[in-house]
């Protein structure tokens, strides 16, 4: 083997290039490997939204009384494929138990670590690699329609007070006002000021991809099949051939549940299949990205139109796209936004790493002593990607962490 082995980073999504890019700060040699080209994964169809104010877990307090009734629905906006509810059940429970007042409230800490710290460790990277131009802070809208919904957000604000997040609540007419595209007489939305987003997000995965080859990265497009361990160590990877590793992180967004139980790492994570709809014409643009809790999808401007991003299915990685689930957010996306065009609107569909938490997995091996897992980050992928990496190579390198890592620990459950 050769003497001085590069670090292997599985995954180039946002989180694995923001990790290679980190290691490299460090002085190491990296090879990046996937199974698609950079960036072509879930990171290409996400809603662009560097959400740096998330502090609500997934599983808030009271959500079974939301879930059951429209888990079945194939068009809902969370739904399960009936086939799929048995392997799904495990992780179902696990949400269920996370969504106690008590755990919640822990989730939001780990949460707002992360996302509050978004543009902290992003922005320097995005600077190296001369993308300035595709990241905007105007921040974002969690928009309300009924005065239900905008009564039970404004109760939910109590986990932005106790995060210290810094918000707004807007009624009816500065909602207007803030956003024209919108129709009239929605109920109200909640400002976050300090959100961010990117015009292109694989765009911007290009740009980190172009700056880590420039700093002497290597690209292996590949699938990987295991690994070669012996004396407590990952000694090499198995792809296409065996590589020889001084070290290995594991940042494969949904496949990084298998590669992570060959480590001797059994996790608890499942995919949210996301789908979004891109309109090239829209015939609107928005000021800054809309959420829409009640329809669970976002909208976003970009620089090639605009794209309707959410839902969520759980249907495993093996499952034929549902691409009318797709064409429901347009149908939807319409009657909020008076004059939107979706007629050419491209669907896609891509896979969500999901821990029953809504915590993701930043975590030394427990097994072996050159192994790091950092994946199932949801719906906040690129939100907390980059300070995902950074915190893997202070990892690696046995330095001190500026956030507390014991409450992403791989074998937390």
């Amino acid at each position: 083997m050769n003497e001085n082995p590069p670090s292997i980073v599985i995954g180039a999504g946002i989180v694995g290039l923001c990790t290679a890019l980190y290691l490299q700060e460090t002085g190491r040699a990296v090879t990046l490997i996937d199974r698609f080209p950079p960036g072509e994964g879930t990171s290409f169809g996400n809603a662009g939204i560097i959400s740096t104010g998330s502090v609500h877990p997934e599983a808030m307090p009271g959500i079974w009384k939301e879930i059951p009734h429209m888990l079945l629905q194939r068009l809902a906006p969370i739904s399960v494929r009936p086939a799929y509810m048995p392997r799904l059940l495990p992780w179902f429970l696990r949400f269920l138990a996370s969504s106690s007042t008590r755990r919640a409230d822990a989730s939001s800490v780990a949460i707002h670590a992360l996302a509050s710290r978004a543009l902290e460790y992003l922005q320097p990277l995005v600077n190296k690699a001369g993308a300035q131009d595709l990241l905007r802070q105007s921040g974002v809208i969690y928009v309300h329609e009924t005065p239900a919904q905008f009564a039970k957000a404004k109760l939910d604000c109590a986990y932005y007070e106790r995060r210290g997040v810094d918000y707004e609540l807007l009624d009816s007419a500065a909602l207007a006002q803030q956003e024209p595209a919108l129709r009239k007489g929605l109920a109200g939305g909640v400002l976050i000021r300090s959100a961010a987003q990117t015009l292109s997000p694989l765009a911007l995965s290009q740009k980190l991809f172009a700056l880590f080859i420039e700093q002497g990265g290597e690209f292996r497009q590949e699938e990987v099949a295991g690994f070669i361990t012996e004396g407590g160590r990952v000694r090499a990877v198995r792809s296409v051939s065996e590589l020889p590793c001084a070290e290995v992180f594991v940042t494969a967004g949904a496949y990084s549940g298998a590669l992570s139980k060959q480590l001797g790492s059994a996790v608890p994570l499942d995919t949210e299949r996301g789908y979004h709809l891109h309109c090239a014409a829209p015939g609107v643009e928005l000021v800054r990205p809309l959420l829409f809790g009640g329809r669970a999808f976002a909208a976003t401007s970009m620089q090639d139109g605009l794209r309707l991003a959410g839902t969520v299915e759980f249907a495993g990685l093996k499952a034929p796209p549902l691409y009318r689930r797709a064409q429901v957010l347009g149908e939807q996306a319409r009657g909020l936004f008076p004059g939107l065009n979706t007629a050419q609107g491209k669907p896609w569909m891509g896979y969500r790493p999901s821990m029953p938490d809504t915590v993701p997995v930043i975590s030394a091996s427990p097994h072996f002593a050159n192994a790091f897992f950092g994946f199932g980050h949801g719906h906040l992928g690129l939100t907390q990607g980059a300070v995902t990496g950074a915190l893997l190579a202070l990892l690696a390198d046995a330095k001190p962490s500026p956030i507390d890592l014991a409450q992403y620990r791989i074998d937390r459950f």
